[in-house]
């Protein structure tokens, strides 16, 4: 992992991630190995962590030795081919470029900058074009010889094979890799020394407007306790947010909105603890008194020490949730487990991550210990914070001060909590857990709801899910209503979250999202206490109970959050963007902000009335669960915001531009972010099975080849992704590029360039590729969620997009089944080479980017709007 890097070559071992994908002895070629994943359903990925770097991949099963093959030879012959070393600097760079104006890396990298002179912390782990420049291969030769060794490395592998023929693939790919003694430097734990009677207080001015403080603080060692999960235990206590706790108290005060607290850095020799608030405005002006709060339930927490019931809690749902976890597949189980195995014994690494196995008082005591004013670093992130420093590889601004004398006394022996108290016993922890069976039915279907109940029969679990959406013509009928709407499910949050956090605790959720066509309610969870949760959420949704200080925080912190989206990367603002050129209803972030800021809390309190008016409910239940109490949990709801018919002509539907032959739409900006960015939309055409078949096979074959052209060779960026996409009743084909070295106008003609090649892919395209490439496809879509999470979501979706068509999946598998090579091919010229096919680019230039507009190029949100009264003339495309 990066910490071993060498002084003089900082991002060292992240640079040989990235090179050990570009070919090996066996097979040289740079793309292969992700040409061969893409082929058969595939796809792979890495990271390097602190102390680990992680390869990882998925296959259909067809395919998965050949993947083996391919995969084991990074740790036998890799090429470092010398024709990619200074590209994949590049790419290297690049990463580094996309999360320059990423807060939480810039607060990462100075908080590691506190740590002792010549600690490995300090290092820079990405790398860029400056600690890794000039000649890289005698260091990265030596750093893989010293570390890359059979005795360093765990395998995971997963498939449908028996035990017996995945340890024949195991042996006979993994048997030879090289192997030596290696000899690991030294970490030292003690990497931030206490004070004396003071703290350090760390300011870092922020990009996003967030208040944010962070209390970090150096603890025992973790690793030393993994059966007992002492961290987990006193952060479960500290970030309790039910009725008497710590976060209940701040929010009382107006001083914060969130608060979590649990271990830090992950390395074994490395640990800590972290409390992290995030402050309203009035917090932050007085975090002092934030700090004031937290010792005092520190104190008390201290003095009350850590119940047995709560570590029992803890346990039983633990327990409960690992006897009834969803099954586990694909890459992030094997990515987990070779992780794992780094820090636990094989016996023990499918239980003990999961599972706690010893109630350790002293242990929490120890840790409680460790959490005062002297060892204590609090981190202020704001964008109004005085600075003096500026850190070397982000431009983080940033002061570091020692704070003594009163301020420091205060915590030193804070005042008792009086009015704020230990949690109490979770009377929701479930102890009647039962399956029942019945046959999936269509519950209801009138004028008020239409809800469909599927019973689980794969996944065998006491839970159920119930999705459902509240149809309501009151969300997007004007940026007022909108604004309504962001602003009651931020205050419904908040109403509930107290009373739902032991519930939450007990293995049941609920999660509420405002959308244009009305309000997404999902709750779920284990089944025996669902329908009070329901019955909860249902009587709290046509009221607002919050005060007027809490609506002044939830507002300000709306509007923040909106103001902040003007701050994303570029790829994310080419998103926005899109949307504003091709849904013909969607409003734009300035009527949005303009109507927030005049909503008052009467307004507010008014809107829910106002919003289930009249309402249709469509969606489905599924899990454990009977058709007759399913019918009851609808009644609950129906009963809580009213019979009120909604008829389908007045139910909003999202309409999607469609563009005349040959005509192109060009929008281009400057936005305040390091990175330039295009977002390049090609229309494909009506939704109908066999042409959504052909956009999935089109943009399947491309995808390795764009990537590698313009990622791999071009070098124009980090971020190159190529995909096809369905958008209400349209089809697309997209392709994104985000670069902090080449301007949008250069990445728009390089994409074009592409796209006149792109037809030789496909009429050098053998059958027996094309058979892979549709067979991977099919895996692809009959692969199962992972969940019954997954699976509730996609059989919602059927239901309220696909109107109760739960045979779209198998429809389109049969789609794709029929296409005819000659189809996809003449569907690829058509789309890439004729030029009747009409298109968007939207190319977002970075703060420092000074390229010339080119005419025919929109540049304003208003001209975006007004050309669908009136759709431009085709612009010329080079």
């Amino acid at each position: 992992g990066s910490l071993y890097d060498p002084e003089d070559k900082m991002g060292l071992a992240h640079y040989l991630e990235h090179m050990l994908f570009l070919g090996t002895e066996k097979f040289p070629e740079a793309d292969e190995y992700t040409k061969y994943l893409t082929e058969n359903s595939g796809s792979a990925n890495a990271y390097t962590g602190d102390d680990i770097t992680n390869f990882f991949f998925e296959v259909s099963h067809e395919a998965f030795e050949g993947a083996l093959d391919r995969f084991s030879q990074f740790f036998k012959a890799p090429l470092f081919d010398a024709h990619y070393s200074e590209r994949e600097v590049n790419a290297v760079s690049s990463e580094h470029d996309k999360n320059r104006l990423s807060d939480p890396w810039r607060y990462q990298e100075v908080v590691n900058q506190m740590a002792e002179k010549g600690h490995p912390i300090r290092k820079f782990g990405t790398g860029d074009k400056e600690t890794l420049s000039g000649d890289n291969r005698p260091a990265l030769l030596a750093f893989y010889k010293k570390y890359y060794a059979a005795s360093r490395m765990k395998l995971a592998i997963l498939s449908n094979l028996s035990l017996v023929e995945q340890e024949i693939l195991a042996r006979k790919y993994f048997a030879d890799i090289p192997d030596h003694p290696v000899v690991m430097p030294p970490i030292d734990p003690d990497y931030r020394k206490p004070l004396k009677n003071g703290y350090r207080k760390l300011d870092i001015k922020a990009v996003k407007d967030i208040h944010n403080l962070t209390l970090d603080f150096p603890t025992i060692r973790l690793y030393d306790h993994l059966d007992s999960k002492p961290e987990s235990v006193v952060g479960y206590v500290l970030g309790y947010e039910g009725k008497g706790s710590l976060l209940s108290k701040l929010k009382e005060e107006g001083l914060a909105l969130a608060l979590s607290a649990g271990g830090g850095y992950s390395h074994p020799n490395i640990s800590s603890f972290d409390i992290s608030i995030q402050l309203t405005p009035k917090g932050e002006k007085d975090y002092q008194r934030v700090l004031d709060l937290v010792y005092s339930y520190i104190r008390m927490l201290d003095q009350h020490g850590i119940e047995e019931y709560t570590y029992r809690e803890i346990q039983d749902m633990a327990q409960i949730d690992f006897d009834w976890k969803d099954p586990e597949e694909g890459m992030r189980y094997v990515y987990a487990k070779s992780a794992q195995m780094q820090d636990y014994k094989l016996e023990d690494v499918e239980t003990l991550p999961y599972l706690y196995r010893k109630y350790d008082p002293e242990t929490y005591k120890a840790i409680l210990a460790t959490l005062v004013p002297e060892n204590m670093l609090a981190v202020l992130q704001s964008q109004s914070v005085k600075t003096d420093q500026t850190e070397r590889f982000y431009g983080a601004e940033y002061s570091i001060r020692e704070v003594k004398g009163r301020a420091f006394n205060r915590l030193n022996k804070p005042p008792v909590a009086t009015e704020m108290s230990y949690p109490g016993k979770n009377e929701f922890i479930p102890d009647h857990l039962e399956l029942v069976e019945e046959s999936p039915v269509l519950v209801r279907n009138d004028g008020t709801a239409k809800v469909w109940f599927k019973f689980d029969t794969r996944f065998k679990q006491p839970k159920v899910y119930i999705r459902l959406r509240i149809e309501t013509p009151r969300v997007y009928d004007s940026p007022a209503d909108l604004a309504r709407s962001i602003l009651y499910e931020a205050a419904l949050d908040e109403s509930l979250n107290e009373l739902v956090y032991p519930i939450h605790l007990a293995g049941l959720d609920y999660h509420l999202s405002v959308g244009k066509k009305g309000v997404d309610l999902m709750v779920g969870g284990y089944s025996e206490r669902i329908s009070d949760l329901l019955r909860l959420v249902a009587g709290h949704l046509v009221r607002i109970d919050i005060d007027a200080q809490k609506f002044a925080d939830l507002k300000e912190a709306t509007i923040r959050q909106l103001e902040n989206r003007k701050l994303e990367q570029a790829y994310q603002r080419a998103i926005y963007y899109n949307r504003l050129i091709w849904l013909t209803r969607q409003y734009d972030e300035g009527q949005i902000l303009e109507a927030l800021r005049g909503i008052t809390l009467d307004d507010l309190k008014r809107y829910p009335a106002m919003l289930y008016d009249r309402n249709f409910i469509t969606g489905i239940v599924y899990g454990n669960g009977t058709k007759d109490r399913v019918f009851e949990d609808l009644q609950i709801l129906q009963t809580g915001i009213g019979l009120n018919a909604l008829p389908e002509v007045d139910r909003y539907k999202e309409k999607v531009e469609v563009l005349k032959p040959s005509e192109a739409v060009l929008f281009s900006t400057r936005i305040n972010d390091d990175n330039n960015a295009l977002f390049y939309r090609l229309q494909f055409g009506e939704m109908n099975f066999p042409d959504r078949a052909k956009a999935a096979l089109v943009g399947a074959i491309i995808r390795s080849d764009f990537y590698t052209q313009m990622r791999t060779n071009q070098q124009l960026g980090y971020l190159v992704w190529s995909f096809d996409n369905r958008l209400e009743d349209r089809l697309f084909l997209e392709l994104i590029i985000q670069s902090s070295t080449y301007g949008p106008f250069e990445l728009q003609k390089r994409v074009e360039a592409w796209m006149n090649g792109a037809g030789a892919l496909f009429d050098s395209l053998s059958d027996e590729e094309f058979e892979r490439y549709r067979e991977g496809e099919i895996v692809s879509l009959e692969k199962e969620g992972d969940s019954m999470g997954e699976v509730s979501s996609e059989l919602f979706d059927y239901a309220v997009e696909e109107d109760g068509n739960f045979l779209f999946k198998k429809q389109l598998v049969e789609a794709v089944k029929n296409l005819k090579k000659e189809e996809v091919v003449e569907a690829a010229h058509r789309l890439f080479n004729d030029n009747q096919t009409s298109r968007s680019a939207v190319l977002i230039r970075a703060k420092s980017n000074q390229d010339a507009v080119p005419a025919g190029v929109l540049t304003t949100v208003p001209e975006l709007q007004d050309r669908k009264l009136e759709p431009v003339e085709a612009a010329s495309v080079p």
